[in-house]
This record gives structure tokens, sequence and C-alpha cells, in this order.
């Protein structure tokens, strides 16, 4: 008899604490995430920076929080490509990116930021060449910190994948991509923010 009612005081005793409020098991959503880290209590990240690309022409670029604008850009869409000359996927993106260019020309600008590349000019264009790059690349000293800050606006980790692609509309962060995507997925997006300007 005593070992039935400990027994039925051990099940007592469980299911009074298994009514506590439990975290799910379940992983969270991506939107979850993104709601969660976007709204956390992360102080305003504003900076100025001034990048030259290879022509040496200059851009004023400014980031307050998630928006990024550059005041020499008058196209609807900025998408950021931030890559290195020894990084194989890096150089798998480019012909996926010259298409871009070609394609949405008249509402894409598209800008490679040279980060974490030691690369002297004269090998640099010659990569440039190789590649046939078509689109604006900033290659400054610069460069490194400005990726830093836009990594810190996108919460990601001190070290993250390259290419690491960034897509604004107007200014305002819109999507972006760690590591090689299919040129496909980078389209539809543009696609449909281009639809959001309509």
């Amino acid at each position: 008899m005593h070992k039935i009612y400990t027994f039925f005081l051990l099940i007592f005793f469980l299911f009074l604490t298994g009514c506590e409020d439990k975290k799910s098991d379940t992983p969270p959503t991506k939107k979850e995430i993104t709601t969660e880290v976007f709204n956390s209590n992360m102080p305003p990240l504003n900076d100025l920076f001034h990048l030259r690309d290879l022509n040496n022409e200059p851009y004023t670029v400014t980031i307050s929080n998630k928006k990024v604008t550059f005041r020499e850009n008058t196209k609807a869409i900025t998408l950021l490509s931030f890559f290195a000359s020894w990084c194989l996927p890096c150089r798998n993106e480019i012909p996926y990116l010259n298409d871009l260019h070609d394609r949405y020309k008249d509402n894409l600008f598209i800008a490679s930021i040279l980060i974490h590349d030691h690369i002297n000019d004269t090998n640099l264009q010659n990569f440039i060449d190789k590649y046939q790059i078509k689109y604006t690349l900033f290659n400054t000293i610069h460069n490194n910190d400005f990726a830093s800050l836009i990594a810190k606006t996108l919460h990601l980790p001190t070290v993250y994948s390259i290419p690491l692609t960034v897509m604004y509309v107007e200014g305002n962060y819109f999507t972006h991509y760690e590591g090689n995507v299919p040129i496909e997925m980078i389209q539809y997006d543009i696609d449909q923010a281009l639809e959001t300007l309509k």
C-alpha cells in the first residue's frame, strides 16, 4: 500500500510541475527570428563613408541603422556585394552580377566592395579584366570598416560568409544573401522590389 501511495504522490508531483510555462521545442520561424532581431534594443548605427571606385570617382555613403544611401546613386535598387578576389564562390558570382547589371541597368546599382584582400592595383586590374566586371567596384582603406558596419546592421556575427550580398530599395533594407545563391533567387527579389516601387 505504501508503494501505491508513493506512486500516486509522484504522479501528482509530476502533474503539478508539468504545468509550468515552457518554451516550445519547435524552432522559431524565419519571421519570428527576423522580428526578434530587428526589434532588439540595439543602439542606433549612424556613419558616413567616403568610398572611391576604380576610376577614382567619389561616393558618399550614409548608414543609418538599416538604411544605406549612396549620394551619387539615383537608381532605386542598390545591390552591395562584399567579396574577395581569392574567394572561389565570390568569383563564381561575378558572371551573375554582370547579367543582373545588364538586365536591370535602369533600376539597379551594383557595388562590389573588396574586403579582407591585399591585392595590389595591377593584379586587381588583371582580375577585373579577366572576369570582365561591368559594375562598380570599391577598393579603399575603408572597405573593411564599411563591411563590418553593414554586417552589424544585419546582426551577423563578426565572421560571416562571403560573398555577402545585400539589397536595398530606395535606401531601405530589403534582403540579404550569405554565400552563393542562385541568380533566379536574386532576380525574383529584384522583381519583387520593383513591384513595390510601382
